[in-house]
């Protein structure tokens, strides 16, 4: 096995095009706008095997504060999207092993190293790594052969408030100025109000800047309009066989008007058109509404997982540390309102 420390584009780009289970996630665009929004620094590497095989394992790190900044944190897969090696070729566990080993050796003054899985992708089980199971849910559109099929996959609640969305004339259409995605953000940031406890991100804006930056052709953004006024969008991820649906949020003022639905069904006969097979959802934070939103869809759950490894120094002082305040409760019970 070769390992390339600095893997040229040419090398990354072919590797990701000729990878069938390789997503957005996996790409250099993605590496790229994670640099310039969070401050990650870029140590993907790249491996050739001998029968000819090449891989990219896509990685990433930043400065962990703890310790003033002595440790890093390294991930596969930033933030919270899929990870983990892509290839041209087969990859059996013997190159997969020797590939995760390398990794590891590789990460120096570690205080996490996190590689998120990838539901289509193949099985790594790092050895040392704590699992934690995750789950998606995607829409398999190869499964469909026109409109009328994909209509049927949905609930019946689902189909009629489709058709209301169209009967009102909710106006749908990809959108190319900074100004919508900077619109998008706003619509975002108003969401907040609804969620409460339940918020689970809080991005900057300069997220969705760096996105309209990047010009790619496979990131697009579409929106929905009422009445000459955007009330919603998606951020959509492509590549190869796959959408991933990045940001979606829609003006609760218009929710009567399903127009998030509507917009996520002229998704799926887009991609139809385009021949891509699969639409994910991606994760839904545990939260059980959402879930069942994307089922009503025609969503179906992948699980997969994600693979954590903490300094073994880190941990035993945690776990000392653990024990130290429970015994000085036990010894000084008088005193545990002041832990």
């Amino acid at each position: 096995m070769n390992v390339i420390e600095k893997i040229n584009s040419t090398f990354w780009d072919d590797v990701a095009r000729n990878c069938d289970y390789a997503t957005f996630f996996h790409t250099r665009n993605w590496a790229e706008l994670m640099s310039k929004t969070f401050s990650y620094i870029d140590i993907t590497k790249g491996f050739l095997f001998d029968d000819g095989t090449r891989v990219v394992f896509p990685l990433m790190t930043k400065r962990n504060p703890l310790l003033k900044g002595l440790l890093y944190d390294y991930i596969s897969g930033p933030s919270y999207v899929y990870g983990g090696p892509i290839s041209d070729g087969e990859l059996n566990k013997q190159k997969l092993d020797e590939i995760i080993e390398y990794i590891i050796s590789s990460c120096e003054r570690y205080h996490t190293i996190i590689i998120r899985g990838n539901p289509f992708g193949p099985n790594i089980s790092p050895t040392g790594f704590k699992e934690v199971m995750d789950l998606s849910h995607i829409v398999e559109l190869f499964k469909y052969n026109d409109e009328k099929d994909l209509l049927k996959s949905y609930s019946q609640r689902t189909r009629g408030r489709i058709r209301k969305a169209k009967r009102l004339n909710v106006q749908i259409v990809e959108a190319t100025s900074l100004e919508k995605y900077k619109k998008l953000y706003e619509i975002y940031k108003n969401s907040f109000k609804y969620w409460g406890d339940n918020i689970l991100t809080n991005y900057p804006i300069t997220l969705f800047q760096n996105a309209y930056n990047l010009k790619s052709k496979f990131i697009k953004l579409w929106i929905t309009s009422y009445n000459g006024e955007m009330i919603g969008g998606d951020i959509t991820l492509y590549w190869n066989d796959y959408c991933q649906l990045w940001h979606s949020y829609h003006n609760r003022e218009y929710s009567k008007l399903f127009a998030g639905r509507y917009l996520l069904h002229r998704h799926f006969c887009d991609c139809k058109e385009k021949g891509i097979k699969y639409f994910d959802f991606r994760q839904s934070g545990g939260l059980k509404g959402i879930e069942i939103f994307k089922k009503s869809m025609g969503g179906k759950e992948y699980n997969y997982s994600a693979w954590v490894k903490e300094n073994d120094f880190l941990k035993k002082a945690r776990y000392i540390k653990k024990n130290l305040i429970s015994l000085y409760k036990k010894v000084r019970p008088e005193n545990n309102n002041q832990i």
